[in-house]
This record gives structure tokens, sequence and C-alpha cells, in this order.
């Protein structure tokens, strides 16, 4: 749909999909990819209820990377004065190549309200051209990205999963990497060493995978992904990273009704405390790191006077049983955002 509907029922879908995720908990979100400045808009003002949003824009790639969907066939070479790709024009992507290019499409991108930059690093598992493998972007360019999101006082996150492309956006200054399933010792070292976020999601191949053709490239792809899964976590714990939880669900609206059983799926790594202070106040750690462009300044992911009043109500004691989670609309009683209730089935 994202890449094939018009774009105001987009947008109408996108509010109704914010009101479920508050619905399911969620009172704030870290948004890497995509035109939600709108969205955010309108939930900031009460016009619609949702989450506050920490967006990023549109995400950079560069020419055959993990963010250009165009054609091969119909929509290249890039000659000057063609016009830009749909997915460029309504703010999904930047495909761009080379140092001025990038500084100019980071710079955009943070004239439109981003909060962070989210770079393409490497290979990824949907898109169509670009094997799992590959590096995305020279240092330089990668460098570039970082000297402009600094000036303005905020970070890069950069998509990889590979040590290569990780390596490589560490080097360059990136603070925050998505993914990393095939990550190696010597990578989560260097993530410890460097003081970078990982923010990470519990991606296997089971009954809430993301859906591929059988047999095709993308589907070997995430096959490929999800056997690292167990690994990069086990990395992570023995590293000490600073570690995020988040999802990847932008290809299929039922799987972002699972929000809560992706959360419960962490127990396999973690326990259920470690579990919940991952998605609550480490999140919200990983929130701040924009700094002077946090959109909202205040305290998340604490209950305390002067912190921002999000408070959740469970019916049963998910210390005890996590699984509590993963039916929000019978076991979440009470939920309230900035001092506002949203639900109270108590009532």
């Amino acid at each position: 749909m994202l890449l094939s509907a018009d774009l105001t029922y987009i947008t109408l879908v996108q509010g109704q999909a914010a009101n479920k995720m508050l619905m399911r908990g969620f009172t704030s979100l870290r948004d890497v990819g995509g035109p939600v400045f709108g969205l955010k808009r309108a939930i900031d003002e009460g016009v619609i209820a949702g989450p506050r949003i920490w967006p990023s824009g549109a995400i950079i790639s560069q020419t055959s990377g993990h963010g250009d969907f165009r054609s091969p066939a119909h929509d290249l070479p890039a000659l000057p004065g063609r016009h830009a790709h749909f997915t460029e024009r309504w703010g999904w992507a930047a495909v761009v190549d080379g140092r001025p290019e990038m500084l100019r499409a980071v710079r955009e991108q943070l004239m439109k309200g981003a909060s962070q930059v989210k770079l393409m690093a490497g290979g990824g598992v949907s898109s169509f051209y670009d094997p799992l493998d590959v590096v995305q972007y020279s240092e330089d360019e990668m460098r570039a990205a970082v000297e402009a999101a600094e000036a303005w006082n905020t970070y890069v996150v950069a998509h990889a999963y590979t040590p290569e492309a990780i390596q490589q956006a560490i080097r360059a200054g990136v603070r925050s990497i998505e993914h990393g399933q095939l990550i190696d010792d010597e990578t989560m070292e260097m993530i410890a060493d460097n003081d970078v976020w990982v923010g990470m999601q519990p991606f296997l191949d089971d009954e809430d995978a993301i859906t591929f053709p059988d047999g095709s490239p993308s589907r070997l792809k995430f096959i490929q992904m999800t056997q690292g899964t167990d690994k990069a976590y086990e990395l992570a714990k023995k590293h000490g990273v600073k570690l995020a939880w988040g999802t990847d669900v932008q290809f299929d609206a039922s799987l972002a009704a699972k929000q809560g059983k992706q959360l419960a799926k962490m127990t396999r790594w973690f326990s259920p405390y470690e579990t919940l202070k991952m998605a609550t106040h480490d999140n919200a750690q990983l929130l701040a790191l924009s700094g002077p462009r946090n959109p909202y300044p205040g305290k998340l992911g604490v209950v305390e006077e002067g912190a921002l009043a999000d408070l959740v109500l469970v019916d049963g004691d998910p210390l005890k049983n996590i699984q509590l989670v993963v039916d929000p609309d019978k076991n979440f009683v009470v939920i309230m955002k900035d001092g506002k209730i949203y639900k109270n089935s108590l009532e």
C-alpha cells in the first residue's frame, strides 16, 4: 500500500493507526523514516489522538541502496532535470550521492522538523536491488550527514545489519544503529566502546514474520537475517551496550497490532523487568539523544514529579506474567498520556 495508494488515503490510515497504537499503551515513538510530519502536528494539536512522534523524515539512501524505490527499467539513468521519483516527492525517501547532495538532504529533513536523521548504511531485506552484505555510502558521505546533524545538535541513526556496515557508520560518527542482527563480537565491542545505541527488533522466522513470497530474494534475505537475532542479543548483553527496543512492521498492518506480542518475545533473552525497562526507561533515554531538537522537552520513562504524565494501569502484574501486554484491549484498563486519560475501563 505504501508504494501504490493515494497519499491522502495513506494519511487517513496513518491517523487511525496512531490512535490504535496509543490504545495499545505506546505513548511515544521514534519514527525512523517516512512522511509523518503532518501526522505529528495533528496529534500535537489534538486533532487526533496518538503517541508523541520523534520524526526522521525521509530515509536517506544512496543510488541502488535500501531506500531507492526507483525502477531500473523506467527511472534510470537519473539525468539532470528529470523529475524526482514519487517516493521522494512524497517524503518517503531521499536518494542522494556525494557529500554536497548529502548535506542538502539532511538539512532538508531538519528544515521540515526532523528530530534525528536516518541513513541507509547497508543492504536491506525488503529492498529489491541491494544484497544484504553490501556496505552503502562512503565513510565521507556518512560523515557529511553526521556533520550536518551535529551542527543542529542532534544525531544520525543508521540502518545496518553487518559488521562492515556498522563499523563504517560508527567511524563516521553515527550515534544509533538500527537492526544489527548480523553483528559479530568485535563490532559489538566497538559499539560499547563508542557509547553507541542499538535499536534492535526481535526478528524471528515465526508466525509473526514479515511475509515475503517463498523463494524470493527478500524471503531468502529475511531467513539469513533472522538467523542472527539470537546471537546479536547475546552479544549485546555480553558487552552491556545501550539497547533499545522497537518494531519494524510497516508492510503489514496486522503485525502492527501485535506490538505487545513483539515486546513479550523479548523474554526469550531478557527478564520481564529488563524487557519493560527497555521499552520504557531505556527507550526514553534514546529519545532524549536528540537534545535541543527534542520536540517534547520533559522526562519520559519515569514516574516522578515533573515528568511527562504517562501511565498504563495493567490488570495484573506484568513482572510475573509478561503475556498481559499481548492483549492490551483486555488487560490495559487505564491509558494516560500527558495527564490526559484516553482509556478508562474501570468506570
